[in-house]
């Protein structure tokens, strides 16, 4: 196994494991948010430091759980087959980008997700959900809200 897949076996974990219940698209956009953080040069571009870095920018503090995703489920197996195309870069995110509206300036995208109804982290809610100013909502799919 390269090591790439290995990382793009993660991401897909992450994706399950907080935007399962949203579907597949629920499941795509966070996958979309995490390749924002890279590309964005959080932890200097590096997915695993950004994957593992995951709970300082989560909304939840609890500790995930220690499912394994089963490969049958169909949303899943979809999810796999657009997972190396994310990860690679050559999956656009036509998910988490904030439709544009002045040409000139690039659009928001997703950084942080979170569900509103659910947050337990005190930093999340204070430096992210309480600053519309900064983070901008960009996006909502189900009950996940995608925020810049």
């Amino acid at each position: 196994m390269q090591g790439s897949a290995f990382l793009a076996a993660q991401l897909a974990r992450r994706a399950y494991l907080d935007g399962f219940e949203e579907g597949l698209n629920g499941m795509l956009a966070v996958c979309h948010t995490f390749r924002n953080r890279v590309r964005s040069g959080w932890w200097g571009g590096d997915w695993s430091k950004v994957l593992s870095d995951h709970k300082t920018s989560s909304y939840k503090i609890e500790p995930d759980p220690d499912t394994v995703p089963d490969p049958r489920i169909y949303s899943f197996q979809c999810l796999l087959q657009e997972i190396d195309g994310i990860f690679s870069g050559q999956t656009p995110d036509n998910i988490t980008i904030a439709q544009q509206t002045v040409l000139a300036t690039p659009a928001p995208v997703a950084l942080y997700y979170a569900r509103l109804d659910r947050i337990t982290s005190e930093h999340f809610l204070e430096e992210i959900a309480r600053k519309p100013e900064i983070h901008q909502r960009v996006a909502q799919v189900g009950m996940l809200t995608f925020i810049s």
